[in-house]
């Protein structure tokens, strides 16, 4: 019986195991650490698992004499330990020596500068010392870039119009704080703003091969001040003769980033000079959207994965295409009120639309609604599937008024 190792098997990552035991394959969970968040470590289903055992480095003796097929990363919090876990124990898989590339927002960026790909100039702050020395460097009316080097999501990020705001923002920064991953942040960096439509690529690696398993376009409004509130995700045909550009530079960084196994979650602005990465992780893409997939991609992104990581045979580099049309669409809060749920009878309405996949929301009712200015600020959201890109818009606008008010 095929053995696999789940490092944090949180998020997306909580996944893998039921479709890992269908198909005949051990896990056994890994926690990386016991100071994991609340919102993190309540995501662990035990009895997806043969065992759960949490990290330290006496458990090596037990793991050297199993018989293990593959180390895999369920999310960010688990990249440095599962690349360490790969090497120790002679796994096919993605070295620790790179660790950084696929988890520190700046290394991510010299390495694309490294292999002469287009790339957001980065300046680097590990402590707030240099905030004077860096934002003399900057000019009074470019507008940049705030973020931590290793949260997730938009965690910490601040956009900052001229050199005054960044400064207060480095000044007002989570130095050595704790982030949303119970991680202690290790610094900023400050980047020039790139415009142009985001995109996400999701790709997963087969000893080095790139295989495009998704491709997605958010689009974002201007709202409550912000230029930043996401409104949607739709799913696009990875085939498409138009994004082939994209796709090219994707692997391209891909490879500059060093994965040889595993899924690769890929932010990217197509901006006007092309496409540009923002940033890239080591595992899957998070939220609901591998259980979207599911239904609008054949194969899907999940199942591509499991395939890399137990070395089954690579697909076709166009084997990946899109059976339906699929949308994440994003709530958003204009005021701060009591959220009120919907009734069932409006429930009721929204299951019965034809594209309705299922929603959800990041608060309870009657918590104070956040007014919402970027994704961290998103009070909830919720998913359609349909093979008619137009009754995606349709539901869109009908779904909305009977889930928010």
């Amino acid at each position: 019986m095929q053995t696999v190792l789940i490092v944090d098997p949180f998020s997306t990552g909580k996944l893998y195991a039921p479709l890992l035991n269908a198909q005949g394959v051990r896990c056994i969970a890994i926690i990386s650490t016991r100071n994991l968040p609340d919102h993190f470590s309540s995501d662990l289903i035990e009895d997806n698992f043969q065992e759960v055992y949490y990290w330290e480095e006496a458990l090596l003796m037990t793991l050297e004499h199993l018989p293990l097929t593959a180390v895999i990363a369920g999310c960010e919090t688990a990249i440095y330990l599962t690349d360490y876990l790969t090497e120790i124990l002679g796994i096919p898989g993605n070295t620790r020596i790179t660790s950084d590339l696929r988890r520190n927002k700046f290394s991510m960026q010299q390495a694309l500068k490294d292999h002469q790909l287009a790339n957001i100039a980065s300046t680097l702050l590990s402590s707030p010392s240099r905030i004077a020395e860096v934002v003399a460097t900057l000019e009074d009316t470019g507008t940049y870039v705030v973020k931590p080097l290793n949260s997730a999501a938009t965690e910490g990020v601040v956009f900052a119009q001229g050199k005054a705001e960044v400064e207060t923002a480095l000044n007002n920064a989570a130095w050595q704080q704790k982030n949303d991953l119970g991680e202690t942040n290790l610094g900023f960096i400050v980047q020039p703003f790139v415009a142009g439509p985001e995109y996400v690529v999701d790709m997963v690696a087969f000893a080095g091969t790139y295989i495009v398993a998704s491709v997605c376009k958010y689009t974002k409004v201007h709202k409550n001040g912000s230029k930043f509130v996401y409104e949607s995700l739709d799913t696009l045909d990875p085939q498409s003769a138009e994004l082939q550009p994209l796709i090219d530079y994707a692997r391209q960084a891909a490879a500059a980033l060093s994965i040889q196994v595993g899924p690769i979650h890929m932010e990217i602005i197509w901006a006007e000079a092309g496409p540009v990465m923002i940033e890239a992780g080591g595992r899957l893409h998070g939220g609901i959207a591998p259980q979207l997939f599911q239904q609008v991609y054949q194969p899907d992104l999940l199942s591509l994965a499991i395939d890399g990581y137990l070395g089954r045979q690579k697909p076709q580099a166009d084997a990946v295409t899109q059976t339906r049309h699929g949308r994440i669409a994003f709530f958003c809060s204009d005021q701060s009120r009591p959220f009120v749920a919907p009734s069932p009878e409006a429930l009721a309405q929204v299951r019965a639309d034809p594209a309705y996949g299922g929603h959800r929301y990041f608060i309870r009712p009657g918590d104070t609604t956040p007014i919402t200015v970027d994704l961290a600020t998103c009070p909830g959201l919720f998913w359609l599937q349909h093979p008619s890109e137009q009754q995606l818009d349709i539901s869109a606008a009908h779904l909305r008024n009977y889930l928010w008010r």
